[in-house]
């Protein structure tokens, strides 16, 4: 090969490195951008919140941007919407509460949308996101027939002054327990039917409930793109009654008082007739010394 051949291979290596590099810092430069994010919850049907999430790649992972002061805003970013101020915590979120003064507004509407804006702050520049919901209420029951226990859930779609049921929504159908809920049957979600109705057979029998045997259904649907995250539970007597085991009237090291062991007792009080009686014949010694000085 003629050495201007070899120039021009080098000429074109050099260039293809070049441009590799400068698509890795791209995309660095891009993935190192604050991404913020907004989404709806509504807890037991009752007075639905906005959780504002800010955050950054970080190689192949996204990490928590604390410190990101947020408004939020209802339907628009105008003052007169504005729902709450909040600033991302160390886990890079915050939450905002629907206000009362907007229960009215609220009631009207059957679809709404929540804004989030941030100005440029603390090196990180100027951040937004929104999200549109459709009203809904998710609603739970159970029936038992022949011995068999079903957990039914049914997300309600408000549309004018009607509540409609809507199908083809994916749930978790679960019990609540101290570590995470727990699915009451095989499945991990379930899907509403044509009726809007989506059902599991409970199959935890002998599951440790309170003391009253009660346990705690949940229904949940989680980052649906219309409805956003709704839950709902219901207390159903289905659970085994459990007795916390208690050891308070036991005699033990640590209880205190006349709980304590017998021979931890006959050891304390012997040493406390010990000493007060080593202090006693002590005192009645010096009384006799005194008396017999006195009479010499």
């Amino acid at each position: 090969m003629k050495p201007n051949n070899h120039h021009k291979l080098f000429i074109i290596m050099l260039f293809l490195f070049g441009t590799a590099v400068s698509k890795i810092n791209a995309q660095d430069s891009t993935a190192s951008t604050t991404v913020l994010s907004v989404r709806y919850f509504l807890p037991e049907n009752k007075i639905p919140y906005v959780d504002v999430s800010t955050k950054k790649k970080v190689g192949r992972k996204f990490e928590p941007v604390k410190g990101i002061p947020v408004n939020v805003y209802f339907s628009e970013a105008a003052e007169k919407n504005l729902l709450g101020k909040i600033i991302t915590g160390i886990d890079g979120e915050g939450r905002v509460a629907l206000p009362a003064s907007f229960k009215a507004t609220w009631d009207s509407l059957n679809e709404f949308k929540f804004v989030a804006v941030s100005d440029s702050s603390a090196g990180v520049e100027s951040l937004s996101g929104d999200v549109t919901i459709k009203k809904a209420i998710l609603v739970i029951d159970t029936t038992s027939t022949e011995g068999i226990r079903t957990v039914t859930a049914q997300l309600k779609e408000k549309n004018g002054n009607e509540w409609v049921a809507v199908k083809e929504i994916e749930m978790k159908l679960g019990i609540k327990r101290r570590l995470g809920n727990l699915t009451v049957g095989d499945a991990e979600t379930y899907t509403s039917d044509s009726t809007g109705m989506a059902s599991a057979e409970f199959k935890r029998d002998s599951m440790p409930g309170d003391e009253k045997g009660n346990l705690i259904l949940v229904a949940r649907v989680e980052d649906n793109d219309n409805y956003g995250n709704l839950v709902v539970e219901k207390s159903v007597p289905w659970g085994k009654s459990v007795q916390a085991e208690t050891h308070f009237w036991h005699r033990t090291l640590w209880s205190t008082g006349n709980r304590a062991p017998l021979w931890l007792l006959f050891i304390a009080y012997s040493i406390v007739i010990g000493v007060w009686g080593t202090i006693i014949f002590l005192v009645l010694q010096i009384v006799k010394i005194k008396k017999l000085g006195a009479t010499g």
